[in-house]
């Protein structure tokens, strides 16, 4: 498996960070609900970002399962360029 390191300020970035893990895994996501213990319907909604109110532990649950950990750093400002890909993505 290649470095995976992502940043994700948004739910839709985390849940774009966890697709994209899952991808690069050759994962479904019916299989990386099943590892991850949650409902394919949950992951899809995390996956596009419509669930802002997500359950920590679930989310958690979900990156354990791609072998991933969350490391937290101060943030940085975004430059013009990344918040206009922020909303961009943000809409998609």
């Amino acid at each position: 498996m290649r470095e995976f390191e992502r940043e994700a300020r948004t739910p839709q970035r985390i849940g774009l960070v966890i697709r994209d893990a899952r991808r690069d895994q050759g994962l479904t996501q019916a299989q990386l609900a099943k590892k991850a213990h949650v409902s394919r319907a949950w992951l899809i909604s995390l996956e596009t970002g419509n669930n802002e109110r997500a359950e920590l532990g679930l989310v958690l649950s979900t990156v354990r399962a791609l072998d991933l950990t969350v490391h937290l750093a101060p943030a940085e400002p975004a430059t013009a360029a990344e918040a206009d890909a922020l909303d961009f993505i943000s809409k998609l």
